[in-house]
């Protein structure tokens, strides 16, 4: 599906030299405790993914990969739900996962754009910046989709930058206003690069197990 902003598409292209940094004002020992915990992550998601090239066929590995990512990080969050959006080179998904779950594909694709087009997902992306919502009812930059099946007072997302590539954006959301604090902002800048690497290699599996070269 093509993203239907074309300023977000310029943006990529215009801000694929940089990224904006989280600014936070931790303490030492709070560091050291949110680097120990981005450690333990990235070691989790990568022991996983080791095991997923071993046991997981074709495209499963890429989704099953996205999927454990996902659930790892509202682990160590706390967050209550969570989506990803993988994009190309050109601003194109290629691949999605939803915070609501199974819906059709007309549907979901509208969801998607609506999010990318005027949300804090779409945000990010264009920014290539960490975006975080103390208060949803204060920030014009949720948006609140219809019939949706969960309450998101607080949001985190998290440009997926690999080099000077942008790949994608993880959206953690929490039912209530200021969950995301800059203990998990910082976090999250510090496990960044290496979710971007570990989901890129599971797409790389996806793409070329099939054809017998991984």
């Amino acid at each position: 599906m093509n993203l239907k902003t074309t300023s977000l598409q310029e943006s990529l292209l215009l801000n694929s030299l940089k990224s904006v940094p989280f600014q936070g004002n931790l303490e030492a020992h709070t560091l050291l405790t949110v680097a120990q915990i981005a450690l333990q992550i990235q070691a989790t998601l990568l022991k996983n993914s080791i095991s997923y090239a071993q046991s997981v066929s074709g495209s499963l590995i890429l989704k099953t990969t996205l999927k454990n990512t996902l659930e790892t990080l509202t682990k160590y969050t706390g967050a209550d739900e969570g989506s990803i959006f993988l994009i190309d080179e050109d601003g194109v998904i290629i691949e999605s996962i939803l915070a609501r779950g199974a819906v059709t594909r007309d549907f979901k694709d509208s969801l998607i754009s609506k999010v990318l087009d005027d949300g804090l997902a779409g945000w990010t992306l264009r920014h290539r910046q960490m975006g975080i919502i103390y208060d949803a009812i204060a920030d014009d930059r949720w948006v609140q989709l219809p019939n949706q099946p969960y309450q998101a007072r607080s949001a985190l997302a998290v440009p997926l930058i690999y080099g000077v590539n942008i790949i994608g954006v993880i959206t953690l959301t929490h039912a209530q206003a200021n969950h995301f604090d800059e203990a998990i902002a910082v976090l999250m800048q510090y496990s960044m690069e290496s979710i971007a690497a570990i989901i890129l290699n599971a797409q790389l599996h996806a793409e070329y197990r099939p054809l017998g070269l991984a």
